[in-house]
């Protein structure tokens, strides 16, 4: 019994160990946002880990202790071999969590959860987001580690293979049951504690500097919590009673006066272009769009909804906000039930068009436009194999000339609804242009940038142009510069530029607002009722009340001229601002989009 205890204790050392060795890997691949940390922060972030690190190793020592119960009863062998693959097995799977966290944390600014296996449903696009070589470095290095890692396990865990089986039968069942009792006890590191309360990340939040409190996260119980969490669970993030917030929410809505007229016609041929991380910190590196922003109408204040293009698609074209741990584009049942300029449109007869270089079917795409009514669409299969040459598809010096000459020299009766999706400023940001800047993301902003233009200057001189309205709109921003964090403000500032013949004259709009409010202005500058956009306000409204929500990974915020409140909902704490009216309100608005999901959709 007492070697057992021994290899009991000393297996549970080992998994504490290789917890341990992530939060240093992970602070050191992160030292851009970390910043200006002291080296008492470092021991402080595994002081404040371990609870989260002892439930996930205590997770793995189930069954390690299970085969310890077995042990009294079958040959030692047999028991240590099974140990072996086990360990091995679950080794392979911590260090592949840990690269992966690694590898994504700094675009996604949040560690993987359930929607991680969302996007390794398609793994093309997975690929497509860093270049080969890095893929391949990544795997080696993760192979290098996993195998070091085996190697002190055996090395620690010596002599299993040799544990005495020798006592009497009797002896050999009262010491099971007590292995199998200190096993069961395993319960309260897992859990956390006898009471109500359950282990949780935000436990493990200790610090005003969000990323010392990430640096805690261990990224596989963040996987194991994410599991556990509903796609739109209301309850989570209810707040006060509904009526109480659709008051609070209302206040922020009042309905719609008489707003300013900006366009010289009210059925314009629209081109809605949704690019791809086009953040407003990377606005030196747009000459096209900002040379059209000082001729057009330029949205200066203006927050993303999300921080995904799954989530921006869907804030652009239905105004719905996105959700902090779900994308609402995934679920077909509800997407089908959303508002969305399409639909608008098409009732009022317009004629529909989606262009798209990439995959249509990433993250549910397809449904969620035929919903919209675009039956008429463009993605990469649309292409012959030659001109698919980047690894998200055909590239944007491809797709916009196709796109431009077609629209430049359409005859069509009725008015158009174009929506172009670009993509060549996504990650890995491999454009063909590689010399405008040395930063691979500004470079790549310039690139499509340039494509723009190119698109604009083959349509101002076709007949279209005199009654057409481009509207230009980041899907999402991005965190440049590098030491932004996934939860500022400034991580999701965007540009929205109106440009084309139907703009009666240059302005900039100086209203803050969000993603989700540029649809029913739109369709206020045309007279269409916008009633159902639930959550978007007509921004040239005299009456608009200047407010912008955004969601990222579990947490939201609301921006006002006033104040800035930033709520992590996992601690359940403001980690910008102060609590009081505008906190509230943020609660509020979180609470009715969800709920809305949940009773709407």
């Amino acid at each position: 019994m007492k070697q057992r205890l021994i290899y009991f204790c000393k297996y549970y050392v080992f998994w504490l160990a290789v917890m341990l060795l992530q939060k240093p890997l992970f602070m050191l691949s992160q030292h851009a946002q970390l910043g200006d940390v002291q080296a008492l922060d470092w021991l402080r972030v595994i002081a404040h880990a371990f609870p989260l690190d002892l439930s996930v190793a205590s997770y793995i020592m189930v069954l390690f202790g299970l085969l310890l119960v077995v042990s009294f009863f079958a040959p030692a062998r047999i028991i240590a071999r099974i140990s072996d693959i086990y360990t091995y097995v679950i080794l392979l799977i911590t260090v592949a969590v840990f690269g992966t966290d690694i590898g994504v944390f700094p675009a996604w600014g949040f560690h993987p959860d359930k929607t991680l296996f969302i996007y390794l449903a398609s793994p093309k696009e997975v690929l497509a987001c860093a270049p080969w070589y890095v893929w391949v470095c990544g795997i080696a290095a993760m192979i290098l580690v996993w195998a070091l890692l085996c190697l002190a396990y055996r090395r620690w865990m010596n002599g299993l293979d040799e544990i005495p089986t020798q006592d009497s039968w009797p002896k050999r069942c009262g010491y099971a049951f007590a292995m199998l009792l200190i096993t069961g006890a395993l319960f309260l590191p897992i859990r956390g504690s006898l009471s109500t309360s359950t282990m949780n990340t935000g436990r493990v939040y200790f610090s005003e500097n969000q990323m010392l409190n990430q640096s805690a996260v261990n990224p596989i119980f963040n996987i194991i919590e994410s599991m556990g969490v509903q796609p739109f669970d209301t309850q989570r993030y209810t707040y006060m009673p509904t009526e109480e917030a659709e008051r609070l929410v209302a206040e922020l809505l009042p309905p719609t006066a008489t707003p300013q007229q900006v366009l010289t016609t009210s059925r314009p041929n629209i081109i809605f272009f949704i690019l791809e991380s086009f953040s407003q910190n990377a606005w030196d590196a747009m000459p096209c769009l900002r040379q059209l922003a000082e001729e057009g109408i330029y949205f200066s204040q203006v927050a993303a909804s999300s921080f995904r293009t799954d989530r921006g698609v869907v804030a652009a074209l239905s105004g719905f906000p996105g959700q902090p741990t779900s994308s609402l584009m995934v679920v077909p049942g509800k997407t089908k039930n959303l508002p969305q300029l399409g639909k608008s449109l098409l009732a009022e007869g317009y004629q529909l068009k989606f262009w798209y270089g990439g995959d249509e079917d990433f993250t549910s795409m397809r449904s969620y436009l035929i919903d919209g009514g675009f039956v008429q669409r463009v993605s990469d299969h649309s292409f012959p194999v030659s001109q698919r040459l980047s690894k998200w598809g055909v590239p944007d010096h491809v797709l916009l000339p196709l796109a431009a000459d077609e629209i430049a020299h359409r005859n069509s009766p009725s008015p158009t609804l174009d929506v172009i999706l670009t993509l060549s400023s996504h990650e890995p940001f491999e454009v063909p242009t590689t010399d405008r800047f040395h930063d691979p993301y500004l470079n790549s902003i310039a690139y499509t940038d340039s494509c723009l233009g190119a698109f604009v200057d083959t349509l101002c001189h076709s007949p279209q142009w005199s009654n057409t309205l481009l509207v230009f709109m980041a899907d999402h921003g991005y965190p440049y510069p590098y030491d932004i964090q996934n939860h500022e403000p400034r991580r999701y500032a965007i540009p929205v530029v109106w440009a084309g013949g139907a703009v009666a004259a240059h302005r900039e709009i100086k209203t803050l607002c969000s993603q989700i409010d540029i649809v029913p202005t739109i369709l206020s500058q045309m007279d269409i009722d916008h009633s159902d956009y639930w959550f978007g306000k007509d921004i040239l409204d005299s009456t608009a009340v200047p407010f912008a929500f955004y969601s990222f990974n579990d947490g939201f915020a609301l921006l006002t001229p006033q104040d800035t409140v930033v709520i992590d909902a996992k601690a359940n704490t403001c980690i910008i601002g102060q609590e009081g009216e505008t906190e509230t309100r943020a609660r509020a608005f979180m609470q009715r989009v969800m709920e809305t999901i949940d009773s709407r959709l």
